[in-house]
């Protein structure tokens, strides 16, 4: 796996929260467990892709954008019977290192996606009832996770600092997704 200095920078920066999202998702062991995981996660995606729409990409990105998951898990969430509220949005990136820090963890979760499809798969979700979501990070994960990290790499006047308090943020944001959300609301 291709590893750079920057990655570095923003993996150390944002381990503690990093951490704590894992912990607070837990195994995905019952239908219940994997509920909340997917309205958290729906949450969080919903709310950090809807302030990604408005911005103008960078030119050295070129044709690479991330994966973006809100329909497939909206199809998810309906299989399932549940939904979101009325997502959240987080502040649009102000910055290229600022967006680099959010696709940082939108790119990197799907690194997880690779442990908690194989909870999916024994929950029997399937990539084409219940765990689609996981079955699209899965199947680009390591592609467009290698072409972020080049990106990243090549950035033009990278301020580390504003990369790492924009992924915190991202981090935080799915952390309080996970800790309030409604465990009495729709999923059963």
């Amino acid at each position: 796996m291709t590893t750079t200095p920057r990655r570095f920078a923003l993996r150390d920066g944002t381990w503690p929260l990093h951490q704590k999202l894992d912990a607070l998702i837990g195994p995905l062991t019952d239908l219940q467990a994997y509920r909340r995981y997917l309205v958290s996660v729906g949450q969080l995606r919903m709310g950090v892709e809807a302030s990604l729409s408005p911005i103008q990409w960078p030119s050295f990105f070129e044709n690479w954008r991330p994966t973006f998951l809100s329909a497939p898990l909206q199809a998810d969430m309906h299989d399932l019977q549940v939904s979101c509220k009325n997502h959240a949005t987080i502040k649009s990136p102000g910055s290229v290192s600022e967006l680099l820090g959010m696709l940082y963890v939108l790119e990197g979760s799907a690194l997880g996606a690779r442990i908690l499809v194989k909870q999916a798969t024994s929950l029997n979700l399937t990539p084409s009832f219940g765990a689609r979501h996981l079955a699209v990070q899965t199947d680009v994960s390591n592609a467009s996770w290698q072409t972020f990290l080049a990106l990243l790499e090549k950035a033009p006047a990278f301020d580390a600092q504003a990369a790492i308090t924009s992924a915190s943020n991202v981090f935080s944001f799915a952390v309080n997704e996970v800790m309030f959300i409604d465990h009495t609301a729709g999923i059963q």
